[in-house]
């Protein structure tokens, strides 16, 4: 039986992504933001393919492992593109330590055995997770990197918040506070960033 925690996740992600892709369908392809659209596109239909366990804890690594994924090649789409040294500054060590973070998911779905837990968390969690606006290409490629990673992170940000409501490892909850208080950083890091750049 597929847990409510995969099902609320999966569905407001990619109704948080749905507006910024479709906004972007009507774009040429040639804009800087193409390949990283791509990579984000390519990133929610491996996720929304995953086949959950029930198990939240299981669930929530594996999900977030393909996350942490998109991430790394978000950057690895931006940084042939870059032009301020600060933002692929930044983009490197987000990639890095995404790397780290998948290699430590990656260890625990190597040892966890699926337990059938049952998320409960309903109309409430889908809300709360179903965030992100979309946004117009600039052909500025530092620009259009702040703009979906800020939306990217604050996904998993909003993953985070929802799994340690049913946590059950303390691995898990461990790496989901960790998740929040780095993403959220990096949020407020890429918005400073992303003023600059505007003025």
């Amino acid at each position: 039986m597929k847990s409510l925690f995969f099902a609320c996740v999966t569905g407001a992600l990619f109704g948080a992504l749905s507006p910024a892709l479709a906004q972007h369908e009507g774009h040429d392809r040639s804009t800087s933001g193409q390949s990283m659209m791509n990579v984000m596109d390519a990133n929610m239909k491996s996720m929304m393919a995953m086949k959950p366990t029930g198990d939240a804890d299981h669930d929530f690594a594996a999900m977030m492992k393909m996350h942490h994924q998109g991430a790394v090649d978000m950057v690895d789409a931006y940084t042939p593109q870059a032009k301020n040294g600060e933002m692929k500054t930044m983009a490197g060590r987000m990639s890095a330590m995404n790397k780290k973070e998948i290699g430590e998911f990656t260890a625990f779905l190597g040892k966890h055995k699926p337990q059938n837990f049952s998320a409960q968390f309903g109309q409430s969690a889908m809300q709360m997770m179903h965030k992100g606006g979309s946004h117009s290409m600039s052909g500025n490629p530092d620009r259009d990197f702040a703009a979906m990673m800020i939306q990217h992170h604050q996904m998993g940000v909003d993953m985070a918040n929802a799994f340690l409501k049913e946590a059950k490892t303390e691995k898990m909850r461990s790496m989901a506070q960790k998740i929040v208080k780095d993403q959220t950083k990096d949020i407020t890091e890429l918005k400073a960033l992303q003023a600059k750049l505007k003025s």
